[in-house]
């Protein structure tokens, strides 16, 4: 019997497949992420909007033009401004994280023929969210580190002689090698931890063991499908203010902003949970009975299939991508 044990796939073949999974399920999968996106980009515009006051910019601009002095009250507003702006910024953050790692859920389940229930999956992301947040923490402090150091050794190196200049300089040409290298190399961890259900620490060394030696190959991946994102969000955008009066405004403006990332994230978690699949299958063997008893659930019950045998999805034959079927030992049949 044909072991059901996914093949590796090239970037167009992960593009296409996260695109099959997008437009089968788009429904549950665009409603998993607005059940979460959506309240959060909308409570994190009235934060801003009304915590923060309104004649704050023109305070900024006539300290530059009449008054170079920095008084108290517009320090205050100034650092509550900061405040404010990172704590939505932390919302909207958490929100997508969590959204991320409910899709990768339900990505799983579509891979193993199951229609995909929305909540279900949101569940099982909330049942691990102490730690999806902690590992989402754990690289945003390794990656800030990195880059305070990094800015903070700049700026002493730019007061210094022209010896220290050079040092500045090396310094910040390791900062733009070793962030996106970091970036990358992580990206796969929330799938880790949502389908291996690890540890943070150890979803964050497994996943740059599972990058190790497709650097470059992820980084296209992952490119390919932010511009993707990028083009066909943008343009989306301007037609949908084209209709609105007065480009319908700050508000109206955050509501769309807010619409299309719940439309689009979920192709864009569909390329990363499959770029996981097809990260494992190059590292292990890899099938759909492994995956199956990863998320905790048990492949269907038929006849002379064991666990680690599960047969592709009736919705289409060749679905998940498998191997060329071959005999034992012998090369791939020819038909």
């Amino acid at each position: 019997m044909n072991r059901q044990t996914l093949r590796p796939l090239g970037l167009g073949e992960i593009i296409d497949t996260a695109f099959k999974i997008y437009t089968r399920h788009w429904r549950a999968l665009m409603l998993l992420v607005a059940v979460v996106v959506v309240p959060a980009g909308i409570a994190s515009y009235l934060i801003m909007n009304n915590a923060v006051p309104p004649d704050l910019v023109e305070e900024i601009e006539q300290l530059d033009r009449l008054n170079p002095v920095l008084d108290d009250a517009l320090l205050e507003s100034m650092l509550r401004f900061l405040g404010i702006a990172v704590l939505a910024a932390a919302l909207q953050t958490a929100a997508a994280i969590l959204a991320t790692a409910g899709s990768v859920r339900a990505v799983a389940e579509i891979y193993l023929g199951a229609t995909p229930d929305w909540r279900g999956s949101l569940a099982a992301a909330v049942r691990r969210l102490p730690a999806i947040f902690l590992t989402g923490l754990l690289i945003i402090v390794a990656i800030g580190a990195l880059s305070g150091g990094v800015w903070l050794s700049v700026a002493v190196a730019a007061s210094e002689s022209a010896g220290g200049s050079v040092l500045g300089v090396l310094a910040l040409i390791a900062w733009f090698i070793a962030v996106p290298w970091l970036t990358i190399s992580w990206a796969p961890a929330i799938p880790v931890l949502i389908i291996e259900r690890t540890s943070p620490s150890k979803a964050l060394a497994r996943s740059f063991n599972l990058v190790r030696g497709r650097w470059w190959p992820t980084f296209g991946t992952l490119l390919t499908t932010w511009l993707i994102v990028a083009v066909l969000g943008g343009i989306a955008s301007r037609i949908i203010q084209a209709f609105l009066p007065d480009g319908g405004g700050v508000f109206t403006g955050g509501l769309v902003s807010v619409a299309i990332a719940a439309a689009t994230t979920p192709f864009t978690v569909a390329v990363l949970a499959v770029l996981y699949f097809d990260l494992r299958t190059r590292r292990e063997p890899f099938d759909l009975g492994r995956l199956a008893t990863d998320i905790g659930t048990r492949p269907p019950d038929l006849p002379g299939v064991s666990d680690h045998q599960l047969p592709a999805t009736p919705d289409r034959a060749d679905w998940p991508p498998l191997p060329p079927e071959t005999d034992e030992g012998g090369p791939p049949r020819e038909e």
